[in-house]
C-alpha cells in the first residue's frame, strides 16, 4: 500500500481542522445509521396513523431503490463538485426532508418525502469514508475507520431504540426527525473546516442514471411483487425483461460516457473486483438477522416483542467497543491483517448462521443472542478493513468512484438478499402451512446466509490473500 497520502490531503487545512472534519464524518456515519433504522422502525406506525398500511411494501421498495441508485451517483458527484459541496448540499436537503416528514399526512406525500430522504442518504453514503481518507494518513486509516464504524453502530442502535421509545411515548413526530440532531453538526463541521471548492463544472451521466434506475426498478419491483401477484403475470415478466434489458444497455452507455456513474475502468483491477465480491457476500446475511431472526423469536419461540427487540443489544455493544481495537491491530500490518480481517468476517457469519439453521421452539433465546453478537464481530472486521483496502487499490482520480462502488455493492447485496429471502420464505410457507412451514422457511434463509459467509471466507483466504501478498494491484504513486 502506498505510504503517502499527500496527493489526497486537502491543502490549507490544519491538524485541528482535520480532526474536526474527522469528527464530523463520525457524526455523519452516526446519522446514516440512525436515519435508516429509525424510519424503518416507525414506518408501520406512521402509515397506520394515516390509514395507509397497504402502502408499506411500495414505500419500502421505493426508498430502498432510491438509496441504492444514488450511492454510485454520490461517488460521481464527489468527483465533479467535491466532498465539501456534496455533504453540505445533500446534508441540508436530507435534514429538510427529515424535518418535513411529520407534516406529510397522506401516503403519496410520505412516499415522496421518504424517497428524497433516502436519495440524500444514498448520496452521503460514501462521503464520510472518502473524506476521512483525505484528511488522515494511510497509516492511521484503519484506526479512523474504527471510530467511523463505532459511530455507525451507535447510530443504528439509537435509531431503532429512540424511535421505538418516542413512539411508545406518543411522540411519533420526534421519532421521525431526531437524527437531524446529529446531521446538522456534521454538515457544519465539514463546511467550517474544509476550504471552499469552486464548482467549475457540474457533470452527471443522466443517461446512465436513467438506465440504472430502470434496471434496478424493473428487476427488484418484479421480485418484490412476484410472490403475491404471481410469477406468470405479464407485469412481473415484463418488469424482469425491462430490468435485464436496461442492465445490458447500461453497460454500453457507461463505456461511452465521459463521466460515467459506474466507471467500468475501475473493474480492470482484479483485486478490487474480488474485494467487491467479498463486500457483497459479507453483508448478505443482514436481512436474515434484522428481519427473520425477530420473526423466528416471536412466531417459533413464542417470545415477546420486547425479547426479540433486545436480541441486537449485545451486538450493538460489541460493534461500538471492538472497532478501535481492530483498527489498531490492522494498522500494525495492513496487507496481512486486512485479508485476515475479511476472512474472520466471513467466518463469524458462517458459524453464527450454521447454528441458527437449527432454530426451533426449543432453541434458547440466549443462544440466539450469542450468535447475533458474533455477527457484530463480523461487521467490525469487514467495515474497518474494507474501505481502506479498496482505497489502497485506487488512484486519486478514481477514489470517489471506487469508494462509492463499495457502498453500492453493499446496498445491492441488501436489495438482492431481501428479495431472495422473501421468495424462499414465502414459497416454503405456502407449501407447508403453519409453524412447520415457517420453521422450514427460516432455516432455509439462515442456511443461505451461512453459505454466503463461507464463500466470503473462502474467497478471502484463497484469492484475496494471494493477490495481497503479490502487491501488484496496489496503487503506486
Amino acid at each position: 500500500m502506498s505510504s503517502s497520502t499527500q496527493d489526497l490531503m486537502n491543502p490549507g487545512t490544519t491538524e485541528k481542522q482535520n480532526k474536526l472534519v474527522t469528527f464530523g464524518c463520525v457524526l455523519l456515519g452516526l446519522t446514516l445509521g440512525a436515519f435508516g433504522l429509525s424510519l424503518n422502525t416507525v414506518q408501520g406506525p406512521i402509515l397506520a396513523s394515516i390509514n395507509a398500511e397497504s402502502s408499506f411494501t411500495l414505500i419500502t421498495t421505493v426508498s430502498s431503490l432510491a438509496l441504492c441508485i444514488m450511492t454510485p451517483v454520490g461517488g460521481s458527484l464527489m468527483d465533479s463538485i467535491g466532498c465539501r459541496n456534496l455533504i453540505v448540499y445533500s446534508g441540508l436537503i436530507c435534514a429538510l426532508s427529515g424535518l418535513a416528514l411529520p407534516f406529510l399526512v397522506n401516503s403519496t406525500l410520505f412516499m415522496i418525502g421518504r424517497f428524497i430522504n433516502s436519495a440524500c442518504l444514498g448520496l452521503l453514503a460514501s462521503a464520510p469514508f472518502l473524506l476521512v481518507r483525505k484528511v488522515n494518513s494511510a497509516e492511521t486509516m484503519p484506526k479512523v475507520m474504527g471510530y467511523l464504524t463505532a459511530g455507525m453502530a451507535l447510530g443504528s442502535f439509537l435509531g431503532s431504540y429512540l424511535a421505538g421509545l418516542f413512539t411508545d411515548w406518543g411522540m411519533l413526530w420526534l421519532a421521525e426527525i431526531f437524527p437531524v440532531v446529529f446531521l446538522l453538526p456534521a454538515v457544519y463541521l465539514v463546511w467550517k473546516n474544509l476550504p471552499a471548492t469552486k464548482i467549475e463544472h457540474f457533470s452527471l451521466d443522466w443517461l446512465g442514471l436513467l438506465f440504472l434506475t430502470l434496471a434496478l426498478a424493473g428487476i427488484f419491483v418484479s421480485l418484490t411483487y412476484g410472490p403475491s401477484i404471481g410469477w406468470g403475470d405479464w407485469r412481473i415478466i415484463g418488469g424482469l425483461i425491462l430490468g435485464i434489458a436496461c442492465a445490458g444497455i447500461l453497460i454500453i452507455v457507461e463505456k461511452k460516457a465521459a463521466a460515467p456513474i459506474i466507471p467500468l475502468a475501475i473493474f480492470q483491477n482484479k483485486q478490487f473486483d474480488v474485494l467487491l465480491a467479498i463486500a457483497f457476500l459479507s453483508v448478505f446475511y443482514m436481512t436474515a438477522a434484522n428481519v427473520y431472526i425477530p420473526r423466528g423469536i416471536q412466531d417459533v419461540l413464542h417470545a415477546s416483542n420486547a425479547v426479540s427487540g433486545s436480541v441486537q443489544m449485545p451486538k450493538t455493544v460489541l460493534t461500538v467497543i471492538l472497532p478501535a481495537f481492530v483498527g489498531a491491530w490492522i494498522s500494525k500490518n495492513q496487507i496481512k491483517n486486512t485479508w485476515i480481517s475479511m476472512a474472520l468476517a466471513g467466518l463469524c457469519v458462517a458459524i453464527s448462521f450454521t447454528f441458527l439453521v437449527f432454530m426451533g421452539p426449543k432453541m434458547p433465546v440466549w443462544f440466539i443472542i450469542v450468535m447475533i453478537a458474533l455477527t457484530g464481530a463480523s461487521d467490525t472486521f469487514r467495515t474497518v478493513a474494507l474501505t481502506p483496502a479498496a482505497q489502497s487499490l485506487m488512484s486519486p482520480r478514481d477514489m470517489g468512484a471506487g469508494t462509492s462502488m463499495v457502498g453500492f455493492f453493499i446496498t445491492l447485496s441488501n436489495l438482492i438478499s431481501a428479495s431472495l429471502y422473501g421468495i424462499v420464505f414465502d414459497t416454503l410457507m405456502n407449501a407447508n402451512p403453519g409453524e412447520r412451514g415457517e420453521v422450514f422457511g427460516l432455516d432455509t434463509v439462515f442456511l443461505i446466509a451461512a453459505v454466503t459467509g463461507l464463500l466470503c471466507l473462502i474467497l478471502s483466504v484463497t484469492v484475496f490473500r494471494k493477490m495481497s501478498d503479490s502487491g501488484k494491484y496496489y496503487y503506486k504513486k
